[in-house]
This record gives C-alpha cells, sequence and structure tokens, in this order.
C-alpha cells in the first residue's frame, strides 16, 4: 500500500489544506491518506484550539476526499508530538511492506534538518514537499520527492484574524466549516 502523511495544526483546516490533500492522493497514487492533527507541538507555542474541535474541523473539511482518513494518532497521545514518533506508530499500525510518504511545505522544509530525528523519516519514508510562496527547501535526498503545485495564497493564521474580524472567508473556508467555527465560538 501507499500511504501518504498529512500532519498539521489544521487550525482551521481550510481549502488549500483540501487542495493539498487532493493533489497528493492523486500524484502519489496513494491508497490511503492520513490527516494527523497535531497533538502537543514539539515546536512553537501549544496555543492551539481544542483537540477535538480540531479533529471534527478536519472531518469536516477533508471527509468527502475518497481515500482520506482522518487519524487522532497524536491527539490521544499526552507528550510533545515528534514526526518521527508519529510516523514509527504508523508503521507499526500498517505494517513496514508499505510505502510511507510524509507531505511537508517548503516552509518546513526550509528547516527540515533541524526536526528531532529527521534522518529517521528519510529512512522510513519518502518525504514530499509541496511549494508554499516566499519558502525554497534547502534539503536534498534521494529520499525527497519535490511537487510543483499551485500556490494558495493564505495561511490559518491569516484566516483566523479575518474571522476574528467577522471577515468573509467564505473563499478559504467550507461553509460546513464557518457554520461550525461560528457554533463553537471559534477564533474570537
Amino acid at each position: 500500500m501507499r500511504i501518504g502523511i498529512y500532519g498539521g495544526s489544521f487550525d482551521p483546516p481550510h481549502l488549500g489544506h483540501k487542495k493539498v490533500a487532493e493533489f497528493v492522493v492523486k500524484n502519489l497514487n496513494l491508497d490511503k491518506l492520513l490527516i494527523i492533527p497535531v497533538g502537543i507541538a514539539s515546536h512553537g507555542k501549544n496555543n492551539l484550539s481544542n483537540s477535538i474541535l480540531r479533529y471534527e474541523m478536519c472531518v469536516l473539511n477533508f471527509s468527502d476526499i475518497e481515500k482520506v482518513e482522518i487519524s487522532k494518532i497524536e491527539l490521544e497521545k499526552d507528550e510533545l508530538s515528534y514526526t518521527y514518533r508519529t510516523l514509527e506508530n504508523i508503521i507499526n499500525i500498517y505494517g513496514k511492506n508499505n510505502e510511507y510518504f510524509e507531505i511537508i511545505g517548503s516552509d518546513s522544509a526550509a528547516y527540515f534538518t533541524k526536526w528531532k530525528n529527521y534522518n529517521s523519516i528519510l529512512e522510513n519514508s519518502t518525504v514530499v514537499i509541496l511549494r508554499r510562496k516566499g519558502y525554497t527547501s534547502e534539503i536534498k535526498s534521494e529520499k525527497i520527492i519535490e511537487f510543483e503545485n499551485e500556490y494558495f495564497d493564505v495561511s490559518s493564521t491569516e484566516i483566523k484574524e479575518k474571522l476574528k474580524y467577522n471577515e468573509d472567508c467564505r473563499e478559504f473556508l467550507d461553509k460546513k466549516l464557518i457554520n461550525f467555527i461560528k457554533e463553537n465560538n471559534l477564533y474570537k
């Protein structure tokens, strides 16, 4: 099986994330794409929205894409989330005889060599780098694929700012996700 792993804070997940998921399922010919909302982030501040709400938003955002599964693998742990450890756990679940693809943006690739045990990630998977405006990847390896994907020029941080001021976000978020955010009084 060809299994993609697409992790992130997804706070909130937006149409750009959805386009990435559709793109990698198709272009990597994946049998399964695991969407993994981060549990306790190992980098930056842990000022994320409630993990259950982020999981539910991922279900709303991605569940209509064939071959996608939303995973709670990091949300159910009470420890810092490290990509290498999550990948090892996924391999333990699905087996070593599969091909694994770790999906990251060029913003993350710019500091990939600073990730904890990044060599383990390269040993156990192919790292797939998707372009993000303003970033270039510095890492080179035969275990890395860089795609020329279209840009989606917005971030979750920008969307949260727009939501905070009741600005229209319909070009970035699905209507059912906007309703969920309003119902749960998020990003105010």
